[in-house]
């Protein structure tokens, strides 16, 4: 699952290396999406950095990328998934709390520098835009963001071509329970996922309130070697909070996992 416009191009590498164990996402991740730029073509870096984050870019411009525009992004992505037909489109998203890191640091600092929720989501729109138009399910990052996923979601279903034919994994959930099973009410395509890498004191409400049928466990971690241990964590978990049998409930997730993936809307 790629992060941003420049390791896409790994993913596409792993996935053609282990055709029949990878199933690669594209797509720029919310802590990533100040690298790209809404006016094409991108205008020069210290235009764009300061235009986006304001006076405090300065101490990071040294070390940001060249913006690319949007559309040059889209392109991009739109590319990778003509070529990797199986592909998902993730990890997308919204993200009110990060600030942009500065690099070299140890330990790592972090600048003031967050960026705007307006374009986050028109990054976020136009990347769902290209997973309804090529029935992609996707991989959908939220955090402190509830209002603005959900007002998102609503546009989506009604203005984004396929949306509704498209399955929607709200990853490493945190929304507060009224949230979840508002969004789970109201959109059949919406699935969540729990870790043990991501959790607040309400996971365990949250893992209970949610739909059985819409729930997969994952392990949120970068590292090969942890992968299996925990995602084997997070299904213990939510075994423990619906009291489920954990044989039973490994295929109930595995087939929750194959029905987002190759979601049908059964109510259009």
């Amino acid at each position: 699952m790629s992060t941003d416009a420049w390791d896409q191009r790994l993913v596409a590498r792993a996935a053609a290396a282990w055709p029949g164990k990878v199933v690669p996402a594209f797509g720029v991740h919310p802590w990533c999406v100040h690298t790209l730029s809404l006016s094409h073509p991108a205008p020069p870096a210290h235009e764009h950095y300061e235009a986006l984050l304001g006076p405090g870019a300065t101490e990071l411009l040294p070390h940001l990328p060249p913006p690319v525009s949007l559309t040059e992004a889209m392109a991009q992505l739109e590319a990778y998934l003509v070529a990797h037909p199986t592909a998902l489109v993730g990890e997308v998203g919204l993200d009110r709390s990060f600030r942009i890191p500065i690099p070299h640091t140890s330990p790592r600092r972090l600048s003031r520098c967050q960026t705007p929720l307006a374009h986050q989501l028109a990054v976020l729109r136009a990347q769902i835009t290209l997973a309804g138009q090529y029935g992609r399910s996707i991989s959908m990052h939220s955090v402190r963001a509830a209002g603005a996923t959900s007002d998102l979601l609503a546009t989506a279903a009604a203005e984004i071509p396929g949306f509704r034919q498209i399955g929607v994994l709200l990853h490493s959930c945190t929304l507060s329970v009224p949230s979840l099973v508002h969004l789970q009410r109201t959109y059949p395509n919406v699935f969540v996922s729990f870790s043990t890498a991501i959790q607040t004191q309400h996971t365990t409400e949250l893992m209970r309130a949610s739909d059985p049928a819409r729930v997969v466990c994952e392990s949120d971690y970068h590292a090969w070697a942890e992968l299996a241990p925990r995602t084997t964590a997070a299904i213990e978990a939510y075994g423990k909070a619906r009291d489920i049998d954990i044989n039973e409930l490994m295929a109930q997730l595995a087939d929750n996992f194959l029905r987002y993936y190759h979601y049908v809307d059964t109510m259009a």
